[in-house]
């Protein structure tokens, strides 16, 4: 009797410890299978933040920053305005960090990753693992991380990825023209420029 029950305690410990690393290693198999699956960059894309328009975006990337070249572009917006993912995939990162504070990160079809930083919050559900559609709301615009004090902006960054396996290595591409390309007339930010050098990475 002593043997069972010791044989059902290892067993649901066994269990748990399943669970738990299938939940922490989840989210880095779908990106994975999404890297290998989906090699085709999206025909378009749309503008991250809900009423942005292109002919309002302004083309920041490589411009000097107190940390290194801007590695992507920032939109202004209000407080609170919706931010939407450009491009379908699943959620890879989502943990606050000292530059981008509040970010989301998503890898998306044809090796690329999209990167959202100074959220003021994220929608809810954008957990590790979690697939994304074009246009869904994933956060609101703010000015967390290194943007405190500074106008609330999106900072959205596109990244090629060069590797098949984790650690995942990459390199920043220019979004501005993606985005002008995309030509989604619905969106607008209001104006206010490209926000300030301590922006995004």
């Amino acid at each position: 009797m002593t043997r069972r029950r010791l044989s059902w305690g290892v067993r649901a410990l066994l269990f748990a410890v399943l669970v738990a690393n299938g939940v922490l290693v989840l989210p880095y198999l779908r990106a994975l299978w999404w890297l290998h699956a989906y090699r085709t960059v999206p025909a378009a894309v749309v503008l991250p933040v809900r009423g942005a328009s292109p002919q309002e975006l302004s083309p920041s990337f490589g411009a000097p920053r107190y940390a290194g070249p801007h590695e992507g572009i920032d939109i202004v917006a209000p407080f609170g305005t919706p931010v939407v993912a450009a491009a379908g995939g699943v959620v890879i990162g989502n943990r606050p960090t000292a530059i981008g504070g509040n970010v989301v990160w998503l890898m998306g079809a044809g090796r690329r990753m999209y990167y959202y930083a100074h959220l003021r919050e994220l929608a809810p559900g954008m957990h590790m693992g979690r697939f994304v559609t074009a246009g869904e709301q994933i956060g609101t615009v703010g000015d967390t991380g290194n943007a405190v004090g500074t106008p609330p902006h999106l900072h959205f960054a596109i990244y090629l990825v060069t590797s098949w396996f984790y650690p995942l290595r990459h390199h920043a591409i220019d979004p501005y023209p993606i985005l002008v390309e995309a030509g989604a007339s619905t969106m607008t930010p209001p104006a206010g420029g490209a926000g300030d050098q301590r922006s995004g990475r």
